[in-house]
């Protein structure tokens, strides 16, 4: 999705950063996913959880007025019986609102997968980002009850729903990367029988 984006010249004025982060071990270092978003039921790496939880993540540290996520499986290896290749899970967070869609495209090939992976995460932020410009009074609405500084309670949310969307507060503070990374347990991450 990076590489379609900074296609278009002039792409610096606005595009600030992007990750690739593969392993669910990079998704927790960069992105602050919780490591029991990977263990919780049938969620795993590819699942609204994760997706919404990275998307979160790249917009706390690029501090961007909006993020995307995708997780999912390309192929042509990766499929489980619950989840086929070609299943994306998609998040845009902007504002105090998020978007998350899952989506099967089937068993194309995976370079087929992975532009339409970007294609529908693209779509997904333009969608996102009209539903906050018709609805800023609703999304204000719901989320004036929450407290400042409340995560994205996901808790109420089907993993097997299509969609989820929803409103949501930010910290008043930002932590410094040093206080981000002191948080996270590095023997988590370290397989020790090596």
């Amino acid at each position: 999705m990076a590489s379609l984006i900074t296609d278009i010249s002039g792409a610096s004025d606005w595009f600030k950063q992007g990750w690739v982060v593969y392993s669910n071990e990079s998704k927790m270092r960069e992105l602050g996913v919780e490591k029991k978003a990977f263990d919780e039921g049938e969620a795993g790496a590819v699942s609204h959880e994760v997706a919404i939880q990275m998307a979160k993540g790249a917009r706390y540290q690029s501090d961007s007025d909006v993020a995307i996520s995708i997780t999912g499986i390309a192929g042509p290896g990766g499929a489980t019986p619950d989840k086929e290749i070609g299943r994306v899970h998609v998040a845009v967070v902007t504002e105090d609102y998020f978007l998350v869609r899952r989506m099967d495209f089937g068993e194309n090939d995976r370079l087929d997968n992975k532009r339409s992976f970007a294609a529908f995460a693209l779509r997904l932020a333009l969608e996102a980002l009209d539903r906050v410009e018709e609805g800023e009074e609703k999304a204000s609405e719901a989320s004036n009850g929450q407290p400042e500084g409340a995560e994205i309670d996901t808790s109420d949310l089907d993993p097997s729903d299509e969609e989820w969307e929803g409103s949501m507060s930010w910290q008043a503070t930002k932590k410094t990367v040093a206080e981000e990374i002191s948080e996270v347990d590095l023997a988590s991450l370290t397989d020790w029988d090596d």
